[in-house]
């Protein structure tokens, strides 16, 4: 009997410690099935805020593609055949190179910019893909003076012709007129072109190899159609053939998506006296810089009387090499190729503002230039360019001579320019520009 007892309780308790197992065994799913639910909640709500932030963020269109160097627009010309990519500047050239004290550089240029991988490198898209051959500029300086006068005898020209009446063509398309509309490049001409600069003489016999110079970077207020640019020449000419190399920061509403200022150069040569943009077409500017390129947006600007944004910015014949390399700092963003752009130097070099109209519309409207208002002494309220420079036959660098310059606007109604020359140590020489436009 007791054996019997014994066994009973032991069932018992057998019972028990099983009941013990199923109770916790349910309570550790019913744990697991509450913990699933929580995180499946969690999940949803975060993809409902997801969605949320992608339809209240507007989408941002990379605005550069990766192309592999040596298959880049500049390259694709008979010229460049046996050309050797340049990849660094030469000791000599970075010896001779004066680069900024300005360590917000990097800071500017390198925010937000992804990286192409190796062996390619961000050549900028235009506003639309059939814009190709922006830009046709006066030659000279002395077809500075006459811009305005040029525009009118063509207007009265063009009025004169019953079928072309009311329309501005360019001698591009003039010459491509037997082609299909659809395979035809749209083209625009900038005309009403304004200047507030300081100008080698003419008459000067000197040649250079080079300009530079520390920008403040500003948002003029420009409408579609209009652009407004700081800038730097460096100009050969040779009887009624132009080369040109060209660079600043430019609002370009015609050739960019918007009206933020951007790293910007354009060049002409003996062989494209069209003249063309950034990296757009073969024969002119290669791009070296995984990371900075010309179309580049400076995303700091300036507020008059605030914080001052600046880039220092320079284009130089390398000594070995013969090409002419842009430089932000002493970091190489790319180069025009020696065997298309003055290869005896540059005759004549301006320094300043310049501002315009891309496509003819009525009635004309200049657009603002600087900060938008007429320049001060102050350059905490002024657009300015100072540590003004340019590059010898012997390379050497120098500040610019005041004896060998003179300033030059067009239109001093809507715009001015002041060149302090020699202010401090630190700036050197400098002017400031800008001014309202209007109907100029």
């Amino acid at each position: 009997m007791q054996s019997l007892f014994n066994q009973k309780q032991k069932e018992i308790k057998k019972r028990e410690r099983n009941k013990q197992k199923l109770f916790f065994l349910e309570r550790k799913k019913k744990k697991k099935t509450k913990m699933a639910s929580l995180w499946l909640k969690l999940f949803c709500i975060s993809l409902i805020y997801l969605n949320v932030i992608a339809k209240s963020t507007p989408h941002q269109e990379t605005e550069f593609e990766c192309v592999s160097i040596d298959k880049q627009f500049a390259l694709q010309h008979s010229l460049m055949k046996n050309h050797r990519i340049q990849t660094r500047p030469s000791r000599e050239l970075l010896s001779i190179l004066s680069t900024s004290k300005d360590d917000r550089i990097r800071k500017i240029d390198l925010k937000g910019s992804e990286k192409c991988p190796k062996g390619q490198v961000p050549i900028h898209k235009p506003k639309t893909n059939n814009l190709i051959h922006p830009q046709q500029i006066p030659r000279a300086s002395r077809l500075l003076k006459q811009t305005r006068s040029r525009w009118v005898k063509k207007k009265k020209k063009n009025n004169r012709r019953k079928k072309d009446k009311n329309k501005l063509i360019s001698s591009a398309l003039l010459s491509q007129k037997n082609k299909k509309p659809i395979h035809r490049p749209k083209l625009f001409t900038e005309t009403h072109l304004h200047y507030a600069i300081v100008r080698t003489f003419e008459n000067t016999t000197k040649k250079w190899r080079g300009a530079q110079a520390l920008f403040s970077i500003n948002k003029p207020r420009v409408v579609q159609n209009q652009f407004s640019k700081a800038w730097i020449w460096l100009n050969y000419i040779q009887g009624s053939v132009m080369s040109s190399i060209q660079f600043g920061w430019a609002v370009h509403t015609n050739l960019y998506q918007d009206d933020r200022p951007r790293l910007t150069t354009f060049w002409m040569s003996d062989n494209h006296q069209k003249g063309c943009y950034n990296a757009l077409c073969p024969g002119g500017y290669v791009q070296i810089h995984k990371s900075i390129y010309p179309g580049l947006v400076y995303d700091k600007v300036n507020v008059p009387g605030g914080k001052q944004n600046t880039v220092h910015l320079s284009v130089a014949e390398d000594p070995v090499t013969k090409n002419w390399v842009l430089t932000i700092g002493s970091i190489m963003i790319g180069y025009w190729p020696r065997q298309s752009h003055m290869a005896e130097g540059a005759s004549e070099v301006y320094f300043g503002g310049f501002a315009g109209i891309s496509e003819l519309s009525q009635p004309t409207t200049s657009p603002p230039m600087g900060t938008g208002d007429f320049p001060t002494k102050d350059l905490s309220r002024s657009c300015f360019m100072k540590q003004l420079k340019y590059v010898l036959s012997d390379y050497t660098v120098v500040d610019i001579n005041p004896n060998e310059v003179e300033d030059y606007v067009d239109n001093r109604k809507c715009y001015g320019l002041m060149f302090h020359k020699y202010v401090d140590y630190d700036s050197r020489e400098t002017l400031t520009f800008g001014g309202p436009g209007g109907q100029c």
